[in-house]
């Protein structure tokens, strides 16, 4: 298990003791891409044992690797671990926010940190067993944190919102369609083809398209169109004849 060392005065100052013994047994320190640890027996130690195996150990050449913050990434990486798809990164769904979504949640004092090491490893080997130190910075895990817990209440926040604004849509399409009912030549129209040629000319440009892309036809045979549109055409139909019933 990784041994995950977090210090509030920075990722620096929790690697020091390993930079120290570093020096202090003249090891070369190379940089060095982080492949796998998955061949042969390793063992992950804390700064200060790492600085202790170092003296005894004095090995020659001790890599490492670091892993610079960068918003983007962690972002992208939150979401798909949590079930979300990278094509729906930046589209609204169910299933996770938005990269936009989860932009807004950073602080700005987290977003500077942009291009700093967030993670720091250590590692060298001798007599077949791997010695690595692993070290997270603490603000990178706090901010790890935040974006979990924000992902985690995408859905009950999804469907919150998505219930008020079908609830807003709903009240705008029955005034919408009082207002077209009420007009002379809708209601003088004949046919529910005519009336539809009416109310696109007038008002549709005011009716939003069906974000679910829905299509039907407002009368057997004729062309599908959006779901919204036809709703709209259909439910001031149904006021019109409901006022001439009542007289």
């Amino acid at each position: 298990m990784v041994v995950e060392a977090f210090e509030k005065q920075g990722i620096e100052s929790a690697t020091r003791p390993v930079a120290i013994a570093i020096s202090a047994i003249n090891a070369r320190c190379l940089d060095a891409e982080l492949i796998s640890f998955s061949d042969g027996c390793r063992v992950y130690l804390d700064p200060e044992a790492m600085a202790v195996a170092l003296s005894v150990d004095r090995p020659s050449i001790v890599f490492r690797n670091m892993e610079k913050f960068d918003p983007d990434e962690l972002i992208r990486a939150e979401i798909i671990s949590a079930g979300g798809r990278a094509a729906s990164i930046n589209r609204r769904n169910m299933v996770a926010p938005t990269a936009a979504e989860c932009l807004k949640v950073i602080q700005s004092t987290d977003m500077v940190r942009a291009g700093q090491p967030y993670r720091v490893i250590y590692a060298y080997s001798k007599e077949g067993l791997t010695r690595a130190c692993v070290v997270y910075a603490e603000w990178h895990a706090a901010l790890v944190v935040l974006l979990e817990d924000f992902i985690e209440g995408h859905e009950e926040r999804f469907e919150a919102r998505s219930a008020r604004e079908a609830a807003d849509l709903v009240a705008f399409f029955r005034l919408l369609a009082e207002e077209i009912a009420s007009d002379d030549r809708f209601a003088l129209t004949r046919g529910l083809r005519k009336k539809g040629l009416l109310v696109e000319a007038v008002w549709g440009d005011r009716i939003p398209s069906d974000p679910q892309q829905r299509v039907t036809r407002l009368t057997p045979g004729e062309e599908l169109q959006d779901w919204n549109f036809v709703h709209v055409v259909r439910q001031a139909n149904d006021i019109v004849d409901q006022r001439q019933m009542l007289g």
